[in-house]
């Protein structure tokens, strides 16, 4: 297919010149094509016959790569950001790189502070909310800020909300009076009566304070405002019962119509559940049939740094995202459930994509390490590992200073060679895709085959 566009061709020949290095174009094509022509999203737009925007601060990336496993069956003629690349030059970037004439959906997670410039070019059928956590606060500012910025940008848009009924900061959403779907998770045995880390515990209509009957993670719950009446919607779509089986979740997922149905998803979290619930609501939305939808999650898998499991030497390596308050308590949390034994390995950045501000470490309740079952070690990495330490020290742990390394590289060599069943390495988010190519690359040095083959390739090519 020939596009004529200049910016569209500008936008491959960066791919093309990427790809001879080595390298994945999930944003420079996209900010190469934009500026050549800064309204390419509207040309994405255009090609696209329905669109879904996923936004929020927790969850998008796994709902976005969810969903579109979910509808790939029945819609293989899809565009989506699916790498993580969540701003204008990552959506076009995705263009860029699955370059058609139309496309079945555009479905785009979209970065909460770049939600107003995108919806003034594509302008979705559907958005749907994840949550609001304090997250990269030199960006943001606080949650109510962030909050009111994709409010507002929602306002003029003629479409179709999907707003988790649990978070009191997107249940504000309903004063928009656009269609909305709700969904949420019941009372479980994983919720609680009280939660050490609470975004907000204030109604969103009058300022008081809000009554909560149990929390699930954050101010995530079931909550009144004794003032205003101000309280969870009825959900749609909810998940009534969860349980802990061979280090997967097993939900039950009840619709309006009282219809119920099992799914298994083999990713550790509370916060997952609420993803799949997510998608769940999106896809029946949509039309699809609950034995495709129930069959699509059960054979999902992660690449992506979330949750993501590895083999090596008989022992497990997972990697998984942590990025903020809510987000590294909750990780820590689903640790506990894990009896293997195990090492942990905590990599801090202060890069400008994970948040120069580095005190949100402070807020995350790191004591929950100490609930951790037969945790052998914790190793310390990143640029601020030093921080991760001291945070780790005066939560009442003994922290080893030989542990702690800015190496990342040798950490993980050092994690992945203790005498444990499985290491969970805990980045942020520039650290994401570094940690992965890293142990990606110590896999594959332990392999006899691709060994075998690097030996053959040289002889080859006489080096």
């Amino acid at each position: 297919m020939f596009d004529i566009h200049p910016s569209v061709i500008a936008g491959r020949l960066t791919i093309f010149g990427l790809k001879l290095f080595g390298m994945k174009g999930t944003a420079l094509p996209g900010k190469v094509a934009m500026k050549l022509d800064p309204d390419i999203l509207k040309l994405i737009d255009s090609r696209c016959k329905k669109k879904l925007i996923i936004t929020g601060t927790n969850g998008k990336t796994t709902t976005n790569n969810l969903i579109n496993h979910i509808l790939g069956e029945n819609y293989p003629n899809s565009l989506s950001n699916l790498m993580g690349a969540n701003m204008p030059q990552g959506i076009a970037s995705a263009f860029l790189n699955n370059l058609k004439e139309e496309y079945d959906w555009g479905i785009f997670e979209v970065d909460e502070g770049s939600f107003e410039e995108i919806v003034k070019h594509i302008k979705p059928d559907y958005v749907l909310i994840t949550n609001f956590f304090r997250d990269q606060l030199d960006r943001f500012g606080e949650i109510e800020n962030t909050a009111k910025m994709v409010y507002d940008a929602i306002k003029p848009l003629d479409t179709t909300l999907i707003l988790n009924a649990d978070d009191p900061l997107v249940v504000k959403f309903k004063d928009l009076n656009k269609p909305s779907i709700y969904y949420g998770v019941q009372k479980t045995h994983f919720s609680s009566l009280n939660q050490s880390v609470v975004e907000s515990r204030f109604c969103p209509e009058c300022n008081e304070g809000l009554e909560y009957e149990y929390y699930n993670y954050g101010q995530l719950g079931k909550y009144q405002c004794d003032n205003c009446g101000f309280k969870n919607p009825d959900y749609q779509y909810k998940i009534s019962s969860i349980e802990y089986i061979n280090n997967s979740y097993e939900f039950e997922i009840v619709n309006s119509q009282g219809d119920s149905s099992t799914i298994n998803f083999g990713y550790d979290g509370i916060y997952n559940a609420y993803n799949c619930c997510a998608a769940v609501a999106f896809a029946r939305e949509t039309g699809l049939e609950m034995d495709t939808i129930k069959s699509r999650i059960g054979n999902f898998d992660y690449k992506l740094g979330r949750m993501e499991n590895f083999s090596h030497k008989s022992k497990i390596i997972k990697i998984v995202l942590v990025k903020n308050p809510i987000g590294l308590t909750e990780v820590l949390n689903s640790i506990t459930n894990d009896e293997r034994k195990k090492s942990l390995l905590f990599i801090l950045n202060d890069n400008p994509a994970d948040g120069t501000d580095v005190s949100w470490i402070w807020d995350a309740d790191v004591e929950t390490v100490q609930n951790i079952k037969n945790l052998e070690n914790i190793f310390f990495s990143g640029t601020r590992a030093d921080d991760m330490a001291l945070r780790l020290k005066y939560s009442g742990l003994t922290v080893k200073p030989e542990l702690i390394n800015t190496n990342i590289e040798d950490s993980i060599n050092d994690a992945v060679n203790s005498a444990v069943e499985i290491v969970y390495i805990l980045p942020t988010y520039t650290a994401v895709y570094n940690t992965r190519e890293i142990v990606i690359n110590l896999i594959n040095s332990n392999n006899p085959k691709i060994q075998r083959f690097r030996e053959v390739l040289r002889s080859k090519l006489g080096a």
